[in-house]
């Protein structure tokens, strides 16, 4: 699924998730919403734009891999510059999908998080490959996308370095 497919299926699913009035009778979000403005748009449209993984490696955390000792916490912390509670959001959202595959929806009752963060999450993690989905019909499950793109970088590094060094 292709990037901007996951962001248009996560808006629309934000977007149009019903509601119930006070009949029982749905009522979809988006008939509520107003049009974001102004600072709002602007702070909304800036944190979608940053809804990536910016990976940092630090060469002292390798002792904690080798001893087991690195957490899912740890993963997060330098894969995403979130809260605190973001983190932890992400994390309960990657542990229920380790579990089994969730629709966005099934996974803003289960985790009681709100639509707009929830969305944010899951599009941050669509986009780095650590969860995805076949279509919009299809829940999230968890992927090893992440990992592949990661370990590709590493090969290139690699070789950068071996054609560096071997024309000196």
């Amino acid at each position: 699924m292709t990037e901007n497919n996951v962001v248009s299926e996560l808006e629309r699913e934000a977007r149009l998730s019903g509601e119930k009035d006070a009949g029982g009778n749905g009522v979809s979000s988006a008939k509520k919403q107003s049009k974001r403005t102004g600072k709002t748009a602007e702070h909304y449209k800036r944190q979608k734009s940053m809804s990536y993984a910016y990976f940092r490696v630090k060469q002292d955390e390798l002792g904690k891999i080798k001893t087991s000792q690195f957490t899912i916490y740890d993963f997060i912390s330098n894969s995403f510059s979130f809260s605190s509670t973001k983190k932890e959001l992400t994390i309960k959202v990657l542990e229920a999908l380790k579990k089994k595959p969730m629709t966005f929806l099934e996974l803003c009752d289960f985790l009681q998080a709100k639509k707009s963060t929830l969305y944010l999450l899951c599009l941050a993690l669509a986009r780095s490959g650590l969860i995805d989905r076949e279509n919009k019909r299809k829940p999230f499950h968890l992927s090893t996308s992440f990992s592949t793109v990661l370990r590709e970088y590493s090969y290139w590094w690699e070789n950068w370095v071996r054609i560096s060094t071997a024309s000196e």
